[in-house]
Parts: structure tokens; C-alpha cells; sequence
């Protein structure tokens, strides 16, 4: 019964809220896994090929984009979050970053590396796609032992994991809608701060983890940025190293306002590529 009204609601015409409220009244004592993660270090990366370098001063530059600070024409639905709506999202693994942000050939893009401030802080995350999880993520064996406590559960999550596994062009943007119901439902819960989901760009090889904005001006800093240009050919992308982060003059107080000192890298270096097949 749940999977069939699941199926045939029609999330295209309906607004965020209220596929909000059709999941809450649905999905009603759903019970999913929840983990603490305390990952070693997450990528961002953004296209920087018309940002002029003095607006790349500090690692806000980097930092999740303030919408609050951004031209309305630029706000857009994304996989987790609503217009207009501050998220951070990252990757455990580069090229998924890469691939996520798909550049195009001789873009400049930037890439920063987050740590978390103090060893011991964690992340109460849920996931989003468990199966596909469960097969790349050996390091996680208690998401590996996993079973569902209902078959109403295992449908429901099913139905989840489509939605954030479903690949969206161009002008299709209103298919994140339900993801983005979804992640607001789990991210109400002032207890858990991250979503772990497959990279659909990475073909669910790798995880994305999308993460409450205030968690990351709390208990985030950047401690290493980068900048390269992108050669992309029908096979994949090449990174050709061009300046990076010498030194982050670290701001304690507000981690974002972190001053960057540039250094361009030489010759030998920008032989140093980094490459990914497509």
C-alpha cells in the first residue's frame, strides 16, 4: 500500500513542504540507522575560471555558498537542499567531488580540504541509499550487518535511495524535490547533522555527505586549498596543478574568514597531474 501511494504521488507539481508533509504522514515510525562518523577529511571543490583572485582571499571561498550573500537567479534546488537554502556537501574521495562538479575543459577549479576542529568531535549522520552503501563501505561493518525491521521499512528506503540516486539534467531539477523533503525530515532532528549518500556521479562508487551548515561553521575548518585547471576529453579529466595554499592564517573565532596565503606552483609541479577516467 505504502509503495504504491509512494509511486504514484506526483512529485513534479508539488511543492518541497508539501511532499514533506505526504513523507511525514507516510513514512510515519520509520526507523533508519544512525552512526557517528569522524571522518579523517572531506573535498569541496567550486569553478573558479571567472572569480577574480582577490575574491579567493580567505577559505569562505570555499566554505558552502551564503545564499544570503548570492543574487537570487542563482539559487537552485540541489540534491539535499531547498532554493535558497544553506548545505554543505562534500565527498570522501576527490574524484567524486570532481565528478560531481563535472567542469568543463580549461576550467579553473578549487578544492579544500575540511577537517574537524577537535579529534573526538563526531557526526550523528543517517544514511540514504544503504544498500549501495553496504557495497562499497567495508569500514562501516555495523551498516554491513544491517537489517530492516520491517518490510514496510526496506520499501521505504528503497523508494528513498531512487530518489537520491536518480540522475538529473539539466532543466529536471524539480526530481531533487523529494530527496530534499526527505533530508529535511531527518535534518529537523537536532540530533543528527549529516546525510550519507551515493555519489551518482562517481556511479554510487563513492559516499557524498551533506552537512548542516551551522555543524560546519561550529566544528569545521579548511587546512589545505588548491587550485587546478581542468583538461577534460571524452575519457576523463586531468588536473594541472596551478597555485596553492602555502599557509592558512587560521581564524579561531569564525573559521571562514581564514586567510590564505597563494603560491603558484612550478614548472616540475603542474607535471604532477592528477587524472580520472570518466
Amino acid at each position: 500500500m505504502v509503495e504504491k501511494e509512494l509511486n504514484e504521488f506526483d512529485f513534479e507539481k508539488k511543492s518541497v513542504q508539501e511532499i514533506e508533509k505526504f513523507f511525514s504522514e507516510k513514512i510515519l515510525g520509520h526507523s533508519r540507522p544512525t552512526i557517528n562518523i569522524s571522518p579523517d577529511g572531506l573535498f569541496r571543490a567550486r569553478i573558479i575560471t571567472n572569480t577574480k583572485q582577490e575574491d579567493l582571499a580567505t577559505v569562505k571561498s570555499i566554505w558552502y555558498p551564503d545564499f544570503n550573500e548570492i543574487d537570487e537567479k542563482y539559487h537552485r534546488l540541489n540534491r539535499c537542499s531547498n532554493i535558497g537554502q544553506n548545505f554543505f556537501y562534500s565527498s570522501n574521495y576527490l574524484g567524486a567531488t570532481i565528478k560531481e562538479l563535472n567542469p568543463n575543459n580549461d576550467d579553473l577549479i578549487m578544492i579544500g580540504i575540511f577537517h574537524k576542529k577537535f579529534d573526538d568531535t563526531k557526526i550523528r549522520s543517517q544514511y540514504a541509499g544503504i544498500e549501495a552503501l553496504k557495497t562499497n563501505d567495508n569500514r562501516n561493518s555495523e551498516l554491513n550487518k544491517y537489517k530492516y525491521p520491517s518490510k514496510k521499512d526496506e520499501l521505504i528506503e528503497k523508494f528513498i535511495s531512487s530518489k537520491f540516486q536518480e540522475r538529473v539534467k539539466k532543466g529536471e531539477e524539480f526530481k531533487y524535490k523529494a530527496s530534499i523533503a526527505f533530508s529535511n525530515i531527518l535534518l529537523k532532528n537536532d540530533g543528527i547533522d549529516c546525510i550519507i549518500y551515493p555519489s551518482v556521479a562517481s556511479d554510487l562508487k563513492f559516499e557524498n555527505y551533506g552537512i548542516k551548515a551551522k555543524f560546519v561553521d561550529d566544528h569545521l575548518y579548511c587546512d589545505k586549498v588548491y587550485i587546478y585547471r581542468v583538461i577534460k576529453n571524452s575519457t576523463g579529466f586531468e588536473l594541472i596543478p596551478i597555485r596553492f595554499g602555502k599557509r592558512i592564517l587560521v581564524d579561531r573565532e569564525t573559521p571562514k574568514k581564514s586567510v590564505i596565503e597563494w603560491q603558484e606552483n612550478s614548472d616540475l609541479d603542474r607535471d604532477r597531474k592528477i587524472k580520472y577516467c570518466l
